[in-house]
């Protein structure tokens, strides 16, 4: 995988303009309806610090779920029923249950890599000051991130050049939250730290988040810089989003490198659960395109849904 070839690939086919027009809101209905094997209610039991099954709450495990596919920065849950109609008997494939939830999610509208257990602000207001502001907070928070995966990734033995690259990822992410911040304070607003909660990261988590947030949203974002970067309405929106642009391709294709890497070090079962989770992402691009051009100013011209389908199908296919 060539992510800035891809990038470039799926610039020149779509032509030279991006648009927002028709956009109301990012609103976006959702339905699950899934078994629950032994594997995923183990990983949803250490997510919400449960000690059995039944103790799980229905909308906590709809919205763990509906995380495989998608980040929500609001999600409202309608109807929701969860069941559990077996044990827990060791074996990681077998369904002792099952979810079905709909309702509708506030998608979020910048993408990216965030450190696992990272607590989501919601947007003020839907303009420029406000974007800038939210996206500076999660240009800090990828810091922390790349930051946290580095270190992981040492103690896990990775080779020393993805953790050197994720060091300097770390380097990149917060330049980007310091012309981000000048942008927004210029903007008049004001930027609030990120903050994270604890939780339990394994080799498996790991490879799993990289496989969504990182080789899937990144690239995304990286795509979105670009588009940014040739179409905004100001020199210095354009400005910045060219470094952004070129250090996402980057990130993205370090988290491509990563994949690689993390996919030799999980079991057969683990990778065939994080390449399904992996190709839900990818699915859900243009939807999540949407309601990133849906909460985003215009002046920032980011790209639509059908410019995320055609990225969406080049990254399906070299995944």
């Amino acid at each position: 995988m060539r992510v800035t070839y891809l990038i470039a690939a799926t610039l020149a086919a779509a032509g030279c303009r991006s648009t927002v027009d028709g956009c109301e809101d990012s609103e976006e209905p959702f339905l699950i309806d899934k078994a629950l094997d032994e594997e995923r209610v183990q990983e949803l039991l250490a997510t919400f610090e449960a000690t059995k099954p039944d103790d799980l709450f229905c909308d906590d495990v709809c919205g763990d779920l509906y995380n495989d596919v998608g980040y929500a920065e609001d999600l409202t849950v309608d109807t929701c029923k969860l069941d559990f109609t077996g044990e827990l008997t060791g074996d990681p494939k077998k369904i002792i249950g099952s979810v079905s939830c709909s309702g509708d999610a506030v998608l979020f509208y910048c993408l990216g890599r965030r450190p696992l257990g990272h607590i989501e602000q919601s947007l003020a207001a839907p303009d420029l000051a406000a974007y800038l502001a939210h996206a500076a907070s999660l240009e800090a928070a990828s810091v922390l991130a790349f930051s946290q995966l580095a270190d992981r990734l040492q103690r896990w033995r990775a080779p020393t050049r993805l953790v050197r690259r994720c060091h300097a990822a770390a380097a990149d992410e917060a330049e980007h939250a310091r012309l981000l911040t000048e942008l927004a304070l210029a903007a008049g607003a004001t930027i609030a730290p990120p903050t994270q909660r604890e939780l339990p990261v394994d080799l498996a988590a790991a490879a799993r988040d990289n496989a969504i947030a990182g080789c899937v949203h990144e690239a995304w974002s990286a795509l979105t810089c670009a588009v940014t970067a040739r179409d905004a309405a100001s020199p210095e929106l354009r400005a910045v989003h060219r470094r952004l642009a070129a250090d996402e391709a980057r990130h993205a294709q370090l988290a491509w490198d990563l994949h690689t890497w993390f996919m030799g070090q999980v079991s057969t079962i683990q990778r065939a659960s994080i390449r399904a989770a992996q190709a839900a992402a990818i699915a859900a691009l243009p939807a999540l395109a949407r309601a990133h051009a849906r909460a985003a100013p215009p002046a920032l011209a980011l790209p639509d849904a059908p410019l995320a389908a055609r990225f969406a199908a080049g990254l399906a296919r070299a995944a």
